[in-house]
């Protein structure tokens, strides 16, 4: 028994130096050499007030990494229908290609091409805006107490009309505003006085998944619920330029809540679809993203939206 677990123990120790000795004697000339692909991310839509494209390179596997993307500056982007095109022009600022949607119409059931071009490189994609539009769509939104003093969490939801007799895939947006007073110094005149914040934040509840009516055409759909909090009215003190105690009251609300419903083309919902499926579960085997970009990689889509705006 022993001579066997002493033989067992060689051959594995054998083993290991093997595979140290492989990985070491590996030659780097002769892995593959990848070169970077441009990565494009753009949406259209009727409803945008402006187009939008984010140019950016692949990381090759065999090489450094990076933790922030490559932005490609310098590209030639062209949006095209089958009769006009418009130019997006590189925007320092906002780090993408953009154009005003005044300059060209986004038109629902038309077909676009989009085409990149870098000077060494260059790629193109085409997609067609749906045409259909979601025409009965109910909000909801509850108040809830959080559990402690007189604070509460804002329940939002909505519902949806499946459109009817033809294949649909669905997006779904929202935001509110919150507004509070705090007091506030001004850097100009060095007083502090009340200030009225007012914050904009996105609904991360509905932006988690993509749907469609495959076997439930008709339906009325319900989004996951999301939550705002909405802290009690409270009085805050605080020193005035002469050093004199004031107070005001904070006054917090949510008003300007705004929910969308996006019927998205097949492209959109297949590329967030294979996002969803490369979580990072360690237990799921990843799978290719999917892309509609020739010679490259990303995603154009497009959407029609229907929106509500409400104040709670």
């Amino acid at each position: 028994m022993n001579k066997t677990l002493l033989f067992l123990m060689l051959m594995c120790i054998g083993l290991l130096c093997g595979c140290e000795n492989l990985v070491n004697d590996l030659d780097q000339d002769k892995l593959p050499k990848v070169e970077a692909k441009l990565a494009v991310s753009c949406y259209i839509s009727p409803q945008s007030p402006r187009l939008e494209a984010i140019i950016t390179e692949s990381q090759p596997i065999f090489g450094p990494a990076y933790y922030n993307p490559v932005i490609v500056t310098n590209a030639e982007v062209i949006l095209s229908d089958d009769v006009n095109q418009v130019r997006l022009v590189f925007d320092d600022s906002l780090q993408n290609y953009v154009a005003d949607s005044s300059a060209f119409k986004v038109v629902a059931g038309k077909t676009y091409t989009l085409t990149v071009n870098d000077g060494k490189r260059f790629v193109k994609a085409q997609c067609t805006v749906p045409f259909n539009r979601v025409k009965e769509m109910e909000v909801s939104i509850d108040k809830e107490w959080a559990g402690y003093e007189t604070d509460s969490t804002a329940w939002f939801w909505f519902s949806w009309e499946d459109v009817k007799g033809e294949s649909n895939y669905y997006a779904l947006r929202g935001s509110y505003t919150h507004e509070e007073t705090m007091p506030r110094p001004d850097p100009k005149t060095g007083k502090t006085e009340p200030f009225r914040y007012i914050f904009n934040t996105e609904m991360i509840a509905f932006e988690r998944g993509v749907y469609n009516d495959v076997n439930l055409d008709g339906i009325k759909f319900i989004s996951p619920k999301n939550g705002a909090h909405i802290s009690s009215n409270r009085t805050v003190t605080y020193l005035d330029e002469k050093g004199a105690e004031k107070s005001l009251e904070t006054k917090p609300l949510i008003r300007d809540v705004r929910i969308e419903v996006m019927c998205i083309d097949e492209h959109y919902y297949k590329f967030r679809r294979s996002l969803e499926n490369n979580n990072d579960n360690p237990f799921v085997e990843p799978t290719l993203v999917y892309t509609n970009v020739e010679g490259g990689l990303g995603c154009f889509a497009s959407f029609n939206a229907v929106g509500k705006t409400i104040n709670p």
